[in-house]
């Protein structure tokens, strides 16, 4: 599942981004992030499976894809640095975005078919199942393309695959951040979520 749910996660993500049009780059997208900025964010989930599949780790010391992310949002300077990576990241785009990131996927495709699900890859906490990365990866790719359609003003329904491990993640945070009780009760129509709520804060 998480194998096919990447994979129609970029699709969905590059597809949007074909929409972005010339005189949006610079507009306003998400918190400090420009379009550009959150566009080349959301590649990093591209390249970084390019970078981490080819990598491998003796043991696994992250998990699961919720125990990713409890152990990469830890620090109280992690916004900062992903704000200022995401900034870099549009950057390095250059004048042609879109066919930097297909690029980008037609080599990230090679490791995908290359590496099994199993396989312990080398991420910058640890060894992780490469299994368990593409989850987080797909996560990325599914909400960030929610925000650029929204930034841009174009609809997008992310993929079934895509969409069921996203949910799936998102409530397994939930449970292991302790703020479950909100999501379940907005999510069955007994009210909106608190202000700031987020499961991964």
């Amino acid at each position: 599942m998480s194998r096919t749910a990447y994979r129609r996660a970029v699709a969905s993500f590059l597809e949007t981004a074909g929409k972005v049009q010339p005189e949006q780059w610079g507009s306003p997208a998400l918190g400090i992030w420009s379009v550009r900025d959150l566009v080349g964010h959301t590649s990093r989930s591209i390249t970084r499976v390019e970078q981490f599949g080819v990598q491998r780790a003796p043991s696994v010391d992250i998990t699961s894809a919720v125990h990713h992310y409890r152990r990469s949002l830890r620090q109280p300077s992690d916004d900062q640095r992903v704000a200022e990576r995401g900034i870099a990241a549009g950057q390095e785009l250059g004048d042609d975005p879109l066919a930097m990131m297909n690029a980008d996927w037609a080599r990230t495709e090679q490791v995908l078919d290359a590496t099994g699900d199993d396989t312990i890859i080398a991420y910058d906490n640890g060894g992780i199942r490469f299994v368990d990365y593409l989850e987080t990866r797909v996560f990325e790719l599914t909400v960030h393309t929610l925000d650029l359609a929204n930034a841009i003003g174009v609809p997008v329904e992310p993929s079934r695959e895509a969409m069921g491990v996203t949910l799936q993640l998102l409530a397994a945070l939930a449970l292991e951040s302790g703020r479950g009780a909100p999501l379940a009760l907005s999510g069955t129509g007994r009210g909106p979520l608190p202000d700031g709520y987020s499961v991964l804060g």
